[in-house]
């Protein structure tokens, strides 16, 4: 990998257009249609505090012709030397989901750690965050204000006023701003590889449209949080040829 990436220290690596536009043509009316269904499905949830989806590979919402398409383009030659640079072992395919504004154009957004959710202890989040690796893949569709991140927490913790924050106690919010956020602002074409373990949070505005394709570490600690409904078919993978899926 380019001895520039700064994957390694700061936990993520910006590839500015990354992508042709052919490529990314291919899956956007896929995305669009899982998207359009998904509105009318989760009206209320959307309405009321929603910002994402997921799961577009299992979805009912898509044919099967265009959840190969997905797989193809997750199995794709364009990922696999970053995964093979960015993952000590072997990488598994995680989920997929979408990024979109909020309903309301007043909801606020908030620091988090993707860990955080997971159940496990502030102790238990301390230790794994040392070696495990779970990252996004960020694909975004159009011009938006990106992501904010705090370089290096990857691998190391919240200071305490980041920690407060993230975690709405002792007088904070998790949208207040943290004196160490670094912005990456994106546009369509752009790749944007960032650790879901470090602290970070999705700016709205513009009408963001970003895919996301989460990838994590091949072991017997993270692979029950994988959905084989997420992985193709026994027949899908003889088309695959992908060693991504379970």
């Amino acid at each position: 990998m380019n001895p520039s990436n700064p994957y390694p220290t700061e936990g993520y690596f910006y590839l500015p257009q990354f992508f042709q536009s052919n490529e990314l043509q291919q899956i956007e009316p896929i995305l669009e249609k899982f998207h359009q269904q998904w509105l009318i499905d989760y009206q209320e949830e959307y309405r009321t505090r929603l910002i994402n989806s997921h799961s577009l590979t299992s979805s009912t919402a898509l044919t099967k012709e265009e959840r190969l398409v997905l797989f193809k383009f997750i199995a794709g030659d364009r990922f696999q030397p970053l995964l093979s640079a960015l993952f000590p072992e072997q990488a598994l395919f995680l989920n997929t989901q979408l990024f979109f504004d909020p309903f309301n154009k007043e909801q606020k957004n908030y620091w988090h750690r993707d860990i955080q959710y997971t159940g496990m202890s502030i102790e238990d989040q301390q230790k794994s965050i040392l070696t495990q690796n779970v990252l996004h893949f960020r694909i975004p569709f159009q011009e938006e204000e990106g992501i904010e991140l705090i370089p290096g927490t990857h691998r190391s913790w919240d200071l305490p006023a980041e920690q407060d924050t993230r975690l709405g106690q002792n007088g904070k919010q998790p949208s207040d701003a943290l004196a160490r956020g670094k912005q990456i602002r994106l546009q369509r074409g752009d790749l944007l590889i960032f650790s879901a373990n470090m602290i970070h949070r999705g700016l709205y505005g513009n009408n963001r449209f970003s895919f996301d394709l989460i990838f994590l570490d091949d072991t017997p600690l993270l692979r029950p949080f994988i959905d084989p409904n997420n992985h193709p078919t026994e027949a899908e993978k003889k088309q695959l040829n992908s060693s991504l899926f379970l």
